[in-house]
């Protein structure tokens, strides 16, 4: 093989490395945390357990790619007592719904730094299709998407029996999403 085959032969494995680099799931850091009122009281909580695949290229946004695994009985509201309230079956339920998860059905770039996912979030066994808008921030070698969204938390049955009563517990929930990524070159 001549040097110039080789060099040539060395570039073609090298962009088919990175495009088969970038069609495939990369692991994400994430985050997710919530926050909700309990009698006018705003209570923050977080899972400590997520799970996340992203695939995300800035020259071509509408194909990302985003899968949430979110482990129940991670739930931490900074209480053993109430972390072990909530896993009942009028909360949670997680002995039946050990996860909650979110698959994106489809990506849409509204600018280079914003997108709007939509897709499936599947909770205590109820399935809602959501859409929320995601920030894209690429620092050095790492990419961020930050998303904000409200649900209702009796639409997947989460307080029943007294905790139905929203005045008690209201029932916008916000849950804050942070995902961190290695940046495509």
């Amino acid at each position: 093989m001549t040097p110039l085959a080789r060099i040539g032969s060395t570039l073609l494995f090298s962009c088919l490395t990175l495009l088969v680099a970038q069609a495939q799931p990369s692991p994400a850091k994430s985050q997710i945390s919530i926050t909700f009122k309990q009698m006018g009281v705003p209570v923050d909580a977080e899972f400590k357990k997520v799970n996340a695949s992203v695939q995300y290229n800035p020259a071509k946004p509408e194909a990302a790619t985003a899968q949430f695994s979110i482990d129940i009985a991670s739930f931490d509201l900074g209480s053993p007592d109430y972390n072990k309230e909530v896993l009942k079956p009028e909360w949670f339920d997680a002995a039946r719904y050990p996860t909650a998860t979110f698959t994106n059905t489809g990506m849409k770039a509204l600018s280079p730094t914003q997108l709007e996912a939509s897709g499936k979030l599947t909770l205590k066994g109820k399935t809602q299709d959501i859409r929320v808008p995601v920030t894209v921030k690429t620092l050095g070698d790492t990419t961020t998407f930050d998303t904000t969204l409200r649900i209702q938390r009796t639409a997947f049955q989460i307080g029943t029996g007294e905790w139905q009563d929203t005045s008690l517990v209201a029932d916008e929930v916000v849950i804050r999403v942070q995902a961190q990524t290695r940046a495509v070159k």
